[in-house]
């Protein structure tokens, strides 16, 4: 005899894929010299060019670039050894980080063949990410997705034992749901894709970004 109902417990699963919005751009500028001000100065006038090719596109509201920061110029110096084992004279070293947030992906090119042709500026990172807006839109739409998977799997389970009707009555984040087993969240995730610094021409590919998100449902059928 089929008993009235039957307990379905299911991990549903969702993930989408979305192209970047923004990316935040990490250099460093990075100068060397036998005296603090020999490393200073070209360290300061570098910080300079590259100020002057960053404020023709900084607007905080429409961008290109809608927001970036310039750290002051860190000193500091150290005392090398020859092949011999000898100590040399000091080494002073000037170096300051700046970081540029680009809302229009389009100009990102052209920004880093002219920032990475200054000789003493590196290019660290690109940091490709979403609006925020979009993040939790999107998020919610993968959610969606993760609740629908749960529903399929319940569903099928239910026809696979001849159970035509399958009502949810429980739906919690991973972990949450009482006699369940846990599993972890994936996080909507950032990928960064590296920089070379040389002058080189080269065109850029972002990568996408990834968000998924798992839930934990239990239905009954009847």
């Amino acid at each position: 005899m089929i008993a009235e109902t039957l307990d379905i417990t299911v991990v549903g699963h969702g993930e989408v894929t979305y192209p970047p919005e923004q990316c935040t751009l990490s250099l460093t500028v990075r100068t060397d010299g036998r005296s603090a001000e020999s490393a200073s100065e070209p360290a300061g006038q570098l910080v300079r060019e590259l100020t002057r090719l960053i404020e023709p596109l900084y607007n905080s509201e429409h961008g290109p670039i809608d927001r970036w920061t310039i750290d002051q110029v860190r000193r500091s110096r150290h005392r090398p050894f020859n092949q011999d084992g000898e100590q040399l004279p000091y080494v002073y070293q000037a170096e300051a980080s700046v970081e540029v947030k680009f809302s229009q992906l389009d100009l990102v090119d052209a920004f880093v063949y002219a920032a990475s042709a200054l000789d003493g500026v590196s290019i660290d990172h690109f940091d490709w990410d979403l609006t925020e807006p979009s993040r939790k839109a999107h998020t919610h739409e993968v959610r969606e997705r993760a609740v629908q998977d749960a529903v399929s799997k319940a569903e099928a389970y239910a026809s696979s034992l001849g159970r035509m009707t399958v009502k949810a009555v429980a739906v919690a984040d991973p972990g949450l749901l009482t006699g369940s087993a846990e599993h972890g969240v994936t996080e909507p995730s950032h990928r960064m894709l590296a920089a070379r610094s040389g002058p080189a021409a080269f065109a850029l590919k972002p990568e996408n970004i990834t968000i998924s998100a798992s839930v934990h449902a239990r239905f009954t059928a009847s």
